[in-house]
């Protein structure tokens, strides 16, 4: 990891918000030209003629998803999910919901899923299995981050970046109250900030009080 190292944040941002970076924009390529080089590995000559289907989940593996289908060397071609989990406090309730579902048809095709961050698994769980109920050929799973701590069992991915502590992390498409998404970097969020999620200047973008996004105040309630 990278923390001891200096990084810069945009003129919006005050540098406590975030309390250290974890991985560098330059660890971050590196990575995922190696994660690259797993997957055309796993699937040369597999495919049967017909392109890997490559799924992002919206909206924090967006940017992951970008950079790493273009190191990609196996015909493929992108498709896009969205879930939402529901509670009636501060965290979410564990419960998931489709928002948005795939436009093709993945029967009896190659399918790979790409999620930013494995956290406690419960949205890819329940993603996976939708997944299999279309019949696809095959269902993997890439994660950038996993927090391995956090995840149920039976939940897993079968390229991983890399394995991270429970901190609330945010950069690189992941977010807090739809802040940070565009940071080159992986930082961690200082515990001020998802601790009291009234500071005026966080809620400057409206995002915190419109009800776009409940405040999070656990680490653990990042993504389910």
């Amino acid at each position: 990891m990278s923390g001891r190292q200096d990084f810069e944040v945009p003129s919006f941002m005050e540098k406590r918000e975030i309390s250290e970076m974890l991985f560098s924009e330059d660890d971050i390529k590196a990575k995922v030209k190696e994660i690259g080089a797993l997957i055309n590995k796993e699937y040369k000559d597999k495919l049967d003629g017909k392109p890997l289907i490559v799924i992002a989940t919206l909206k924090g593996a967006t940017v992951f998803f970008a950079d790493l289908v273009r190191t990609l060397d196996v015909d493929h071609v992108w498709e896009f999910m969205s879930f939402s989990s529901y509670g009636m406090g501060s965290s979410s309730s564990g419960a998931v919901q489709m928002v948005l579902d795939l436009k093709m048809d993945i029967g009896g095709r190659d399918v790979l899923v790409v999620e930013d961050i494995l956290d406690t698994g419960n949205t890819l769980k329940y993603m996976i299995k939708q997944l299999w109920a279309r019949e696809p050929k095959s269902v993997k799973t890439v994660v950038l981050l996993h927090k391995t701590e956090m995840t149920i069992p039976g939940v897993s991915a079968e390229f991983i970046g890399w394995e991270i502590p429970n901190h609330f992390v945010v950069g690189y498409g992941l977010d807090f109250a739809q802040k940070y998404r565009g940071l080159p970097y992986i930082g961690v969020v200082a515990p001020w900030v998802y601790q009291n999620p009234t500071d005026e200047k966080l809620k400057s973008d409206g995002s915190i009080l419109s009800g776009d996004v409940s405040p999070m105040l656990n680490p653990a309630d990042q993504k389910k």
